[in-house]
């Protein structure tokens, strides 16, 4: 029971960022002695610091605790293609270091090897502070074992990532889809916390989503929200997932890229193309080249884009109903190129009134969004769980 009572007074302090013991005691339902008692030992942890005061309704003013943010340190580590991300958060999800390795191709085992040099760098700088590390990774991921079941664009299937990066970092391990990760992330620090049900929608060298309903994220161990793979065109492109029609053969980098290269009467261009790799990098610098070189092929080619991601905006929006939608991704570097048009046509095409009131947003948290939902399963498993 007293483990209970730890966790969810130690989650009020961190929800509320600063709230005082009387307060704890009404919203907990438990007695001012229990919250003084508990209290008392996480200050004596430096999980808790007593700092500020709120106003008195009478008597002295009462003090104010909050999470102290440097005691523990959690990783979050984006597996894209092309290149790891690390960064080492904490608990309050600002960032504290960050590293990024380029790869190529390389097999699982080469990530967990690289992945153990980056772990045993910070735990000779930052000690037994790291409390664990959680992994962002495309495709269908099983959260319960950590496995990566299929991962079209890393061309893994039923790697047991978490198992293996525990026992090479000796460290605790989780694994999630990214977009998950990344709608995670939007409901800690993003503009998301303001509503109940949300869609997440990324757009880059793939094509993530993720649903939250009633304020909470929708996940199970079969993986949910692969947006990219609804069709939108039944005997259209072939896909990366070896379908026909997904939204993701036709927005995605590598989609967009292998367009304006048939399309271009540029040889320079076509040539470039021919030497573009399959990365996230890659194809985001062809884009960003063949903009300045042939605008006009590559507006069109967004043109064209905004009309099936318009689309893909209003079968989401049929379905769900959601209050809020945020996009996000690399793609957001060409917005100018796409979005407003696509967002018009869904909420002019959307079923009777369902886009009239729905709040359309783009990510403004960046690159560390991918990494920090799933570093905050870490601090949520660690912190606010009763260990059984």
């Amino acid at each position: 029971m007293k483990q209970i009572n730890r966790a969810l007074i130690l989650r009020r302090i961190y929800d509320c960022s600063g709230i005082d013991r009387a307060s704890l005691a009404k919203l907990t339902s438990l007695s001012p002695a229990t919250v003084t008692n508990i209290v008392g030992e996480l200050i004596r942890e430096r999980l808790v610091e007593e700092k500020g005061v709120a106003e008195s309704t009478g008597g002295r003013r009462p003090i104010l605790l909050n999470i102290n943010p440097t005691r523990y340190l959690s990783v979050g580590m984006k597996i894209g293609v092309g290149y790891l991300d690390y960064t080492l958060f904490d608990l309050l999800g600002n960032p504290v270091a960050a590293d990024r390795v380029i790869i190529d191709g390389e097999p699982p085992q080469a990530v967990v090897d690289k992945t153990a040099e980056i772990i045993d760098g910070w735990r000779r700088g930052y000690g037994d502070s790291i409390l664990g590390m959680g992994i962002a990774v495309s495709g269908l991921v099983d959260t319960t074992t950590g496995t990566i079941k299929n991962s079209f664009l890393l061309g893994w299937k039923d790697v047991p990532m978490g198992k293996m990066l525990s026992e090479a970092c000796r460290i605790k391990t989780v694994v999630m889809n990214d977009a998950d990760s990344f709608a995670l992330a939007q409901f800690l620090k993003g503009r998301a916390r303001e509503y109940r049900n949300c869609v997440f929608l990324t757009l880059g060298v793939g094509i993530g989503g993720a649903l939250a309903i009633d304020g909470k994220l929708h996940t199970s161990s079969a993986g949910v929200g692969e947006f990219g793979h609804m069709a939108i065109n039944r005997d259209g492109e072939t896909c990366s997932c070896g379908s026909s029609g997904c939204l993701e053969a036709y927005i995605s980098f590598y989609a967009l890229a292998r367009k304006v290269s048939q399309s271009t009467s540029s040889q320079e261009l076509r040539d470039l193309y021919s030497h573009t790799r399959a990365t996230e990098t890659s194809e985001m610098d062809y884009l960003k080249r063949a903009l300045v070189e042939d605008p006009v092929t590559v507006q069109a080619v967004f043109m064209n884009m905004s009309s099936n991601l318009g689309v893909a905006l209003k079968n989401l929006i049929n379905m769900f109903a959601p209050e809020y939608l945020l996009i996000g991704g690399e793609a957001l570097d060409f917005s100018d190129l796409f979005l407003e048009d696509a967002i018009a046509y869904a909420r002019e095409n959307a079923f009777l009134g369902l886009a009239d009131n729905v709040v359309f947003d783009v990510d403004e948290l960046g690159e560390p969004a991918w990494s920090l939902g799933c570093a905050f399963r870490i601090i949520e498993s660690e912190l606010f769980s009763v260990k059984r």
